[in-house]
C-alpha cells in the first residue's frame, strides 16, 4: 500500500501539491477555530462568575441600605454600583440614574427585585455549565474536538457556493445578465445566511421578543429571493428589499421584554 501511495505521489505532482496545500490550510483553520472557541468558552464562564459575584454583593448592599440607611452603607452601594456598571442591564442602569438624581429608597426596592431576578438567571446559567462539567471529561473533550469542524464546513460551503456562482456568472450571454445572476446569488446567500444563523436561535428560544413588525421583516428578507423565480431581472428588487429590511432592523429597536419578578 505504501509503495502504491509513493508511486501515486511521484506521478501526480500537481495533485500532491494541491492536497498538501489544502491539508495544511484545513489544519491551520482547525487550530484557529478551536483556539477561538476555547477562548470564547473560558471568557463566557469567567464573565458569568464575575457577574454572579458582583450581583450577589449588590443584592446584599441594597438590603443593607434599605434596612440601615446610614451614610456608610450608601457610600459602599455607590462604589459597588460603579463597579457593576459594565454588567448592568439597561433597566438597571436607568434605575441607578433615577436613584442618583433623587436618592429615593423606593427606587432601590425596584432595583433590588430586578437584581435578584438577574442573579437568579446567572445561577441557572452556572447550573447548566455545571451539568456540562458533570457529564464527564471525555464528553467535554469530544465536544471541544469536534466544535471547530462546523465553522470549517460552513466556510468550505460558502467558498464552493461563491466559486460556483462566479462560474455561473461567466456563462451569462450579456453583461446585464451576468450582473443579475451575481445579484441573485448574493440575495440567495443572504436568505440562507439568515436561516443558518437564526434557525438555531429560534429553536433554542434565544431570539427574545421581536414584535410583529420585526418578524415580518425577517420573513421579507427570507422570502424575497423567490421573486427571482418569476424573472431574473427581479433580482434587483429582491436585493433592494433585503437591504431596506436590514436598515430597518438596524435602526428599529426591539420591543421591551416583560420581566416577571
Amino acid at each position: 500500500m505504501w509503495t502504491q501511495l509513493a508511486e501515486f505521489l511521484q506521478a501526480n505532482g500537481r495533485e500532491t501539491l494541491i492536497i498538501s496545500v489544502v491539508g495544511t490550510l484545513l489544519v491551520w483553520m482547525y487550530k484557529q477555530f478551536k483556539g477561538m472557541i476555547d477562548r470564547e468558552q473560558q471568557e463566557k464562564l469567567a464573565t458569568v462568575q464575575l457577574k454572579q459575584t458582583l450581583f450577589t454583593k449588590l443584592e446584599l448592599n441594597l438590603a443593607s441600605v434599605l434596612h440601615l440607611g446610614d451614610e456608610e452603607s450608601k457610600r459602599r452601594l455607590l462604589e459597588l454600583l460603579g463597579e457593576c456598571g459594565p454588567y448592568l442591564t439597561r433597566m438597571q442602569r436607568t434605575l441607578v440614574r433615577d436613584y442618583c438624581k433623587s436618592f429615593d429608597p423606593g427606587v432601590l426596592h425596584t432595583l433590588q427585585e430586578l437584581t435578584i431576578y438577574e442573579a437568579d438567571k446567572l445561577d441557572r446559567q452556572m447550573e447548566k455549565l455545571g451539568e456540562t462539567k458533570d457529564s464527564g471529561e471525555w464528553f467535554i473533550y469530544i465536544q471541544r474536538l469536534y466544535a471547530p469542524v462546523w465553522p470549517i464546513i460552513t466556510f468550505a460551503l460558502v467558498g464552493v457556493y461563491i466559486f460556483g456562482l462566479f462560474l455561473f456568472v461567466g456563462q451569462g450571454a450579456t453583461s446585464w445578465i451576468q450582473i443579475n445572476i451575481l445579484i441573485s446569488g448574493i440575495s440567495i446567500l443572504l436568505s440562507v445566511s439568515l436561516v443558518v444563523a437564526g434557525g438555531p436561535l429560534v429553536a433554542k428560544n434565544k431570539m427574545g421578543k421581536q414584535g410583529a413588525k420585526r418578524w415580518g421583516v425577517f420573513a421579507l428578507i427570507l422570502l424575497s429571493p423567490s421573486l427571482i423565480l418569476i424573472e431574473l431581472e427581479m433580482s434587483l428588487v429582491s436585493i433592494a428589499i433585503q437591504v431596506t429590511a436590514l436598515v430597518f432592523l438596524w435602526f428599529n429597536k426591539r420591543p421591551p421584554g416583560i420581566i416577571r419578578l
